[in-house]
């Protein structure tokens, strides 16, 4: 589906879900509203509101339309959660209490950062460990079967299969590394509180 992908969602209302939780902190927004909020993201987080974003990958760079999706669903749900009617009685507005202290083009871009740390640390990364076990273990299976290598679409010296395999494993472990180090970078968030991120 062209649909904007749920680890985008979730990343999207964790970070709203902070940015609640930071706002209720600094006294910016009342303790009341800001649990309402958090309790609609959490609910979002566990998919009980996936009917609820439409919206096509296919939008403005800034995720604008993305970002006011997420705050009017939390608003509405969270308005419900205050005893509110959905539509009718806005107990929490999706701009002034929801999107408080942010943009969409610090949000959006923050939650991408976000997906991808969680999509690294909980998938790629186990994944491509156990790739690199698998090869290891056939490195060390076929380290006594001798083949021939190849070059340039010829004949080369004998090696082991064992030894042929072992390289794939190590360019594996090279690159896993790559990626581990990169976490950090992509850890950086643009989150800035204001319109122009400053």
């Amino acid at each position: 589906s062209e649909k904007m992908p749920t680890a985008l969602i979730h990343a999207l209302a964790l970070t709203k879900r902070a940015a609640a939780q930071v706002n209720v902190d600094l006294g910016l927004l009342p303790a009341e509203r800001g649990a309402a909020i958090i309790k609609a993201a959490d609910e979002v987080l566990a998919d009980r509101h996936a009917d609820q974003f439409p919206l096509s990958i296919w939008q403005t760079g800034s995720g604008t339309q993305t970002n006011m999706n997420m705050n009017e669903v939390l608003a509405n749900r969270a308005s419900e959660l205050l005893g509110g009617v959905r539509g009718e009685e806005r107990k929490v507005h999706p701009n002034d209490d929801v999107n408080k202290s942010q943009s969409s083009n610090d949000v959006f871009p923050t939650a991408m950062h976000v997906a991808a740390v969680i999509a690294l640390r909980e998938h790629l990364i186990p994944e491509l460990k156990v790739l690199h076990k698998t090869l290891s273990d056939k490195a060390e299976a076929y380290r006594d079967i001798v083949k021939i290598g190849r070059t340039h679409l010829q004949d080369a010296t004998p090696l082991t299969l064992g030894q042929e395999i072992s390289g794939w494993a190590a360019m594996l472990a090279h690159n896993l590394k790559h990626i581990e180090d990169s976490i950090p970078h992509i850890a950086e968030l643009a989150l800035g509180g204001t319109a122009v991120g400053t």
